[in-house]
Parts: C-alpha cells; sequence; structure tokens
C-alpha cells in the first residue's frame, strides 16, 4: 500500500512539473494541442466514412452484393446531416433524369460515392462561413479539416473499392440485416460528431448550425440535429417512394419502415453525442466543510461564483459552511480533484440540472 502511494505521489509530482513546464512554453504546448486535435480529426473522419459507406449507403455495391446474397436487405437508410442532404440531392437528380428518360434509366448514370464526396464539401461551404463569424477561427479549421478528411475518406474507404468492406457489409447484413446497419449507422456516426464536439470542432454541415443554436442557448446539441435530421429524413422518404413509385403498397410500406430505421440511427447518433459532449451539462455542486476560507479558494481555481450558507450540523452540533456552485460538466473532475487536496474531510453531492437561468461563464470556443 505504501509503495502504490509512493507511486502516485511520483506520478502526480511529474504531471504537476510537466504542466508547469508547458506553461512556460506556451508555444510547444500550443502545437501539442493542435496536433492531438488533428489526430482526432482525423479519427473522427475515418470512423464517419466506415459508418456510412459499410452501413448506411454501399453505392453500386449494392446491385453486386444481391447477387451474392439475394436474401438479404440492402436498403439506403437515409443518414441525415450533410451525408443525408447529398443523399436527397443525388436521388432528386434520379428522380428527374427519371421523369424525362423513364423509370430505370438512371440506373449507373450518376457516380454515387464521387457525388457524395463533392456535395458533401459543397454543402458545407456557406456553413463553414456562419461557423467562421458565429462560432471561432480555432473551431472553423478544425472542422475544414474534419470535412475535408471525410470527403477523402469516403471516396477512398468504400465497398466499391475494397474487399474487405465489401466482407463486412454482408456479414452485417448477414447478422441483424438493416437493423444492425441502422445501429452500427448511428453508433459511428454518433461517435465521429462527438469526437470532434470533445476538440471544439465538427463533422460540419448541419452539426455547425445545431452546435451554433446550442451554443447560443447553452443547451445539448442532441434535440436541434434530431429535428433537422427528421426533415432531411423525411425528404429522402417522399424522394425515394416517388422514384420507385406511390402506386406500389410494398414500395411505400418498405421506404416507410426503412423511415423508421433512419429515425433509429438519428436517435442513436443523438444519445451518443449528448452522453459523450458534455460542454453544455451543469452541475450543481454542494460543499459541506468546517473551513469557511474554502470557499475562496474554490472561487479563486474555477471561473464560477459560489454562495456559502452557514449551518449547524444536527450529530455533531458544531458550525458549518456549506458552498453551493453551478459547474460545467466538463469542469467537474477537477472541481472534486481540488476539493479532495484541499479539505479531504469535506462532504460533496452533485446533482445534475437540466437548464441554468442567468449569467453563467461558458468556457470560448476558440
Amino acid at each position: 500500500m505504501v509503495i502504490v502511494m509512493n507511486i502516485k505521489g511520483i506520478f502526480a509530482e511529474y504531471k504537476e512539473k510537466r504542466t508547469n513546464w508547458l506553461y512556460d512554453h506556451m508555444w510547444i504546448k500550443r502545437g501539442l494541442e493542435n496536433l492531438f486535435a488533428f489526430l482526432l480529426c482525423t479519427l473522427s473522419a475515418l470512423i464517419f466514412a466506415f459508418g456510412f459507406n459499410c452501413c448506411m449507403d454501399l453505392g453500386s455495391f449494392a446491385s453486386k452484393a444481391l447477387e451474392i446474397e439475394p436474401d438479404l436487405n440492402f436498403q439506403k437508410i437515409a443518414s441525415g446531416g450533410v451525408s443525408g442532404i447529398s443523399q436527397v440531392v443525388v436521388l432528386f437528380l434520379e428522380v428527374i433524369y427519371e421523369a424525362v428518360n423513364g423509370t430505370g434509366s438512371s440506373k449507373g448514370v450518376f457516380p454515387e460515392s464521387l457525388l457524395y464526396s463533392i456535395l458533401y464539401f459543397a454543402i458545407n461551404v456557406p456553413v463553414l462561413i456562419l461557423a467562421w463569424i458565429g462560432i471561432g477561427k480555432r473551431f472553423t479549421v478544425f472542422t475544414l479539416i474534419n470535412v475535408l478528411e471525410t470527403s477523402l475518406f469516403m471516396k477512398l474507404i468504400n465497398c466499391e473499392n475494397l474487399g474487405f468492406m465489401q466482407e463486412i457489409a454482408i456479414f452485417i447484413a448477414e447478422n441483424g440485416g438493416i437493423l444492425s446497419r441502422a445501429i452500427l449507422g448511428g453508433v459511428c456516426t454518433g461517435l465521429s460528431c462527438a469526437i470532434a464536439f470533445k476538440i471544439d470542432a465538427s463533422t460540419g454541415g448541419i452539426d455547425i448550425i445545431a452546435y451554433y443554436i446550442a451554443l447560443k442557448k447553452k443547451t445539448l446539441v442532441g434535440k436541434y440535429s434530431f429535428i433537422m435530421n427528421t426533415i432531411t429524413l423525411i425528404c429522402f422518404t417522399l424522394l425515394i417512394i416517388t422514384k420507385e413509385g406511390w402506386g406500389n403498397p410494398d414500395v411505400v410500406a418498405s421506404h416507410v419502415g426503412g423511415a423508421f430505421y433512419s429515425v433509429m440511427y438519428v436517435l442513436i447518433s443523438k444519445i451518443i453525442i449528448d452522453t459523450i459532449n458534455v460542454r453544455n451539462k451543469k452541475m450543481k455542486v454542494e460543499i459541506v466543510t468546517n473551513r469557511k476560507d474554502l470557499g475562496e479558494f474554490l472561487i479563486e481555481s474555477v471561473p464560477h461564483g459560489a454562495t456559502m450558507v452557514v449551518g449547524t450540523g444536527v450529530y455533531t452540533g458544531k458550525e458549518r459552511y456549506i458552498f453551493t456552485m453551478v459547474v460545467s460538466s466538463y469542469e467537474l473532475s477537477h472541481l472534486m480533484k481540488l476539493i479532495k487536496k484541499e479539505d479531504t474531510a469535506a462532504f460533496v453531492q452533485v446533482i445534475p440540472l437540466n437548464s441554468v437561468s442567468g449569467r453563467f461563464y461558458t468556457k470560448p470556443v476558440r
């Protein structure tokens, strides 16, 4: 036990020295932060491209896959976001083309993977302008990096080009069908967005708009993303039924069912985003202590005020000081460490809050 405590002490001392050294060399600190952010951007883009191309839309490989496994369902699942808008635009072009040239004439005419990549980038341009002006320059730069990487990976990592992706897509379809594709696709998209939000960036498109609204209203991103994605899904469902025919009840039922799985995909994505991204989550912290000076220490250590109430312990009859603070979730771990370090006897309770009204400091997005 003593050895473990000594090791912990050595690591704590090393961490403190390293932190102090980095603050004395800010250019190195910022360089390492930006490198870490770039690596996470790349990971976010890879996860999204894999999930989209392997679960949501198999492109031209879908028809080949049906020749291999004719009993499996390789139906497109609308993904929402800019990728979903890209799907809607391509589908709209196919509907118009078939309206002029006849049913089924669009098959093989449009290079879908290439079009998705181009549209994904093009739609993001005006939204990136909003991010630059309304959110932050660093946020915009890393969002742009994420968008560029995602556009590249969506073209390179897909079922049309890579054999292992084809095998994975068929395996997923064999083990759970469209349900497993919706779940895994939602998990991949949720992880991708959450990783980007973690470094104060985004995956672009609708996420920028949702992030902007959530930042201004100081609420979670998920509900705004969910509303906008639902509108995209409705458009996708209406277009795909128009393309394949409203007069066929089986077609209508099939795509309404597909819309259900699309909503499931968006909902799973939303849950993962709001679970991991804690920037706008608030916590009420109550500290009971016998040290009056702890309050001054707390407000010097975290950028929030505190309220002190003097009370009396019912069992001991001794005077106690009760400090109440509201902090962001990402600050909670740091605050708990400070309290434990300063007063090991303090009693602390943490209460999640649904909303906060009034002035509350939130770390600005650069």
